[in-house]
């Protein structure tokens, strides 16, 4: 049921070399060399990892030989082109994550009608894709499109309407921080959502202004009622301690009132006890 031959120098896998084999339902080719997907076939395989091996070639029929075919694993090899009309019934899992392909159309992947996830991260996509790509997908509830070079064109109405077919509920099918401008400079690493938030919500845009003079306004009069504040205490305080230092310097001149009265007064009471010259010279004697 499970055949591993990776790791391999495999250049080419003859056409019917699982015919043989009923019962094989994996098989692992990764890291051979093989230049293109080929023709091979096989009625019971149904996963196919032909990862890592410098594919850069797949034919249109590439994938008709295998009737039972539900996951395929092409990532990391050199494919720059998937070719229209690529055709399987069962396949469900699509990877192609870290190749060269650049785009895709309309006719790429509507004759996978059971796909359900495909990946296709680290490729060379710029132009941003549409959802009509996937309209004979009714299955499809992934897809990966991480690091790839999108160029953001937020005038385009297809930008908006790709990101809402793949990033709403209910039917998400990619996490919106996933999809980066790469272009033009001034969005480089930003997210769709962030480059053109604006650009969508015009609405909102004008309310955030609004808001944004509204508060400018508040501010300036906030501002000048604590300046206003502001002076009116300094003013109030400048008042008290002018008040203060009034009462300071009347209560300094009483001090100093009080002190020369009571200066005068002792040197009154001084003048009053002073003794009669005339009693401080003695009587003369009898021999005088």
């Amino acid at each position: 049921r499970y055949l591993d031959l990776s790791w391999n120098e495999l250049a080419e896998i003859p056409e019917g070399s699982f015919l043989e084999t009923p019962s094989l339902t994996q098989v692992q080719l990764a890291r051979n060399y093989l230049s293109r997907v080929g023709h091979l076939k096989s009625t019971s395989i149904s996963i196919l990892d032909m990862s890592s091996c410098e594919i850069s070639i797949i034919g249109k029929d590439s994938l008709e030989g295998f009737p039972s075919l539900v996951d395929i694993n092409l990532s990391r090899n050199l494919i720059s082109h998937i070719p229209d009309s690529i055709s399987s019934n069962t396949l469900k899992y699509l990877n192609l994550n870290y190749n060269r392909i650049s785009s895709v159309s309309n006719y790429t992947f509507f004759m996978l009608p059971r796909l359900s996830i495909l990946s296709v991260i680290g490729n060379r996509f710029t132009n941003i894709w549409n959802r009509s790509f996937f309209e004979f997908n009714p299955y499809l509830e992934r897809l990966d499109l991480s690091d790839n070079m999108w160029r953001c064109d937020c005038t385009d109405d297809n930008m908006l309407d790709f990101y809402e077919f793949v990033t709403l509920e209910p039917n998400k099918k990619e996490e919106s921080f996933n999809l980066i401008c790469n272009s033009p400079i001034n969005v480089i690493g930003q997210t769709w959502l962030e480059s053109c938030y604006y650009k969508w919500n015009p609405i909102e845009r004008t309310a955030n202004i609004d808001n944004l003079v509204w508060f400018i306004i508040v501010m300036i009069v906030g501002l000048s009622l604590c300046i206003i504040l502001i002076n009116t205490i300094r003013k109030s305080m400048n008042r008290r301690l002018a008040a203060i230092q009034a009462e300071r310097e009347r209560q300094v001149a009483e001090a100093r009132d009080r002190l020369r009265q009571l200066r005068i007064r002792a040197e009154q009471e001084a003048l009053c006890n002073t003794p009669d010259p005339r009693d401080l010279i003695a009587p003369p004697s009898y021999d005088e």
